[in-house]
């Protein structure tokens, strides 16, 4: 049943793995699909074919549903996409097990025990978080370079939802949730991905047995990718580090949005969305979105200009998951009414341009 326990990879797919993880480990940045493509095109082998082949539990569709020794951000992976390895592949490549998978289990436990010992407050939830800085103290023996990429490894993990941001100076943080409590009891790399092909079936059967109510008769479609693309919240990280503009919200937004659009969560997505579009102005030089889409010179004025203008006039819909009172009407936002994932992005290329 543990496909990826099971599993015997052949030469060309451990070569594949292989291939993405050796960068990562020496330089802490994944490689570019094309790069991975380039190899494998020069070896007279279809990078595109092995990466399809490669074993997964769980169904195609939502984050929290499938899992596999790689992570990448839509099906047709692009030649500008960064393909990424889970803490599974540990169980396929010895060295990345010792680089990564036995630390990540030290720095999962430790933010169980975070989590269990927040303060118990009667009016109040507080956050817990981990940082960078308190994990190298507490830890000393663990390398800085793990530690660097620690945020990276925790969101293309399926099964623990975090948040935060990378701080001007380098260092982070990350929101430690209630999700790590699943993992109570884990000691070992075996133990974590065994429990996250666990909880990743039971999602995955979920989601395939939910019925459909009468009054939805188009069946289930998973989204396909995250609403924001990682690899432009990778580069508005990159460029809060020597950004005078502080992008914490931004960053924290853009990752709550992601996560909800997975969940399909209508209201909290238009919600976000207009508060990330209310956020930005100022980096543009304007106080609110409707004097960006008017004035703004964009670096591809005409695309990028009506994208702004589609954003600008989904406030209505926004306002109406927002301020709709209570009638006995019952209210209909659905995910369908959020704007084009592609509108938001090019906005937010241009936020991260002009940064």
């Amino acid at each position: 049943m543990n496909t990826l326990f099971d599993v015997t990879l052949t030469e060309d797919q451990r070569n594949l793995l292989t291939a993405i993880a050796h960068p990562w480990l020496t330089t802490g940045e994944w490689p570019l699909w094309a790069n991975v493509q380039h190899q494998h095109d020069l070896r007279g082998k279809d990078a595109d074919v092995l990466l399809n082949s490669l074993p997964n539990v769980g169904i195609e569709g939502p984050f929290a549903a499938s899992y596999g020794f790689v992570f990448h951000p839509r099906p047709h992976v692009s030649p500008r996409d960064r393909v990424n390895l889970t803490v599974a592949a540990s169980l396929v490549l010895p060295e990345v097990k010792m680089a990564t998978g036995e630390p990540f289990v030290k720095v999962l436990r430790h933010m169980i025990d975070l989590y269990i010992g927040r303060p118990i407050a009667a009016n109040d939830v507080p956050t817990v978080m981990l940082r960078s800085t308190e994990l190298m103290a507490e830890y000393p023996y663990i390398k800085p370079w793990f530690i660097k990429v620690v945020p990276d490894l925790l969101s293309h993990e399926p099964a623990i939802s975090t948040g935060g941001a990378t701080l001007g100076d380098g260092s982070w943080e990350r929101e430690v949730t209630r999700s790590v409590m699943q993992y109570i009891g884990v000691e070992s790399v075996e133990d974590y991905i065994a429990k996250t092909i666990k909880i990743v079936t039971a999602n995955a059967a979920e989601i395939t047995t939910t019925p459909v109510e009468p009054s939805e008769p188009q069946t289930f479609t998973p989204e396909r990718a995250p609403y924001v693309d990682p690899a432009l919240l990778d580069d508005l990280e990159k460029a809060a580090r020597t950004s005078t503009w502080k992008l914490h919200k931004l960053i924290a937004l853009c990752q709550e949005l992601n996560d909800n659009y997975v969940a399909r969560n209508p209201y909290a997505c238009a919600a976000l969305t207009r508060a990330v579009l209310d956020h930005i102005p100022p980096v543009f030089g304007h106080k609110d979105f409707k004097q960006v889409a008017a004035h703004h010179s964009f670096a591809v004025q005409r695309t990028d200009k009506a994208h702004a203008q589609k954003l600008t006039a989904f406030k209505d819909i926004a306002d109406d998951a927002l301020h709709r009172p209570i009638s006995t009407a019952i209210p209909g936002i659905a995910m369908g009414d959020l704007p084009e994932p592609a509108r938001l992005n090019a906005i937010l290329q241009e936020v991260a341009r002009l940064l």
